[in-house]
């Protein structure tokens, strides 16, 4: 059984020296649909682990792994980054959460050519499996598909709206390679779970962050965000989120901590462990 505040948690979404932005390489101020294209900024075997809290209570942890090496995803090349969120300690008591988030994002472009969702569904022992096959895409349409438990999957289309669509794994590897200046702005759309989210983000500063593995200087993130229909259209019945992701500003640009703002009081994502992968970066 899932509580809507970790609902909510799970919904938002999702190290080294100091890295000055390079000549040229500044977005300029105002909003701009963009995210750099190029490789992706992950190491095979990079392994990041966080701690998901509401006011100070753990209740989850949540694993971002890469792949070893990259496979052959419909017809490309592409590295695999999966998100593993599974609930711990008292939260066990009221949740049950042990869900998988999956990416394959082309080497070549940094886009996503697959998304997979295998998660239980809200308050029962359902297991639903999302698939959105984002290099299928045909027009404004993206092939989805959704089923519970061994149940035939069932097409669900979604409508797009932008050039690029981005699921959360995939979006949250993209900002790590976004430069640009304070005040600079993008407008995105974010598949997390099953539907797609309206996403608009914003450099808001440059601070120093403290974390369990030390201090870093960090480029922090401001965005709001609402969900849409099936037709791309705003969710009427859906509030809009604000929240806040943290990434270290420096050459390895990991995404540090996310704070989300809910009816319930702040909840938490912060790192507790990195490990740095092994072989060459996909992106320099």
């Amino acid at each position: 059984m899932r509580s809507p505040a970790f609902a909510a948690l799970l919904a938002l979404a999702a190290c080294g020296h100091h890295a000055g932005l390079s000549a040229g390489s500044v977005a300029p101020l105002g909003l701009t649909n963009a995210l750099p294209q190029g490789a992706p900024r992950v190491t095979p075997g990079e392994h990041m682990t966080y701690r998901l809290a509401l006011q100070g209570l753990a209740l989850a942890s949540y694993e971002i792994s890469v792949g070893d090496a990259p496979a052959t995803i419909d017809g490309k090349q592409a590295i695999l980054v999966q998100a593993h969120a599974r609930s711990v300690g008292l939260a066990n008591l009221a949740v049950k959460v042990d869900d998988y988030f999956s990416s394959w994002i082309d080497v070549a472009t940094g886009r996503p050519l697959r998304w997979q969702a295998d998660e239980f569904a809200h308050d029962t022992d359902d297991k639903e499996h999302v698939e959105a096959r984002l290099s299928e895409r045909v027009g404004d349409r993206v092939p989805m598909t959704f089923h519970l438990n061994d149940a035939p999957p069932i097409p669900e289309p979604q409508k797009v709206s932008q050039v690029d669509v981005w699921d959360y794994n995939a979006f949250l590897v993209a900002l790590r390679s976004w430069e640009g200046a304070v005040g600079s702005k993008i407008a995105v759309e974010v598949l997390r779970s099953r539907y797609l989210w309206h996403v608009e983000m914003t450099i808001a500063k440059r601070e120093q962050l403290v974390t369990e593995l030390g201090a870093y200087p960090a480029l922090r993130l401001d965005a709001r965000s609402y969900k849409l229909t099936r037709d791309g259209l705003r969710d009427p019945d859906s509030d809009e989120r604000r929240f806040t992701i943290w990434i270290s500003d420096d050459d390895g640009r990991v995404p540090l901590q996310i704070v989300a703002r809910t009816d319930w009081g702040d909840m938490e994502m912060k790192i507790v462990d990195y490990q740095a992968g092994n072989g060459a970066r996909l992106r320099n």
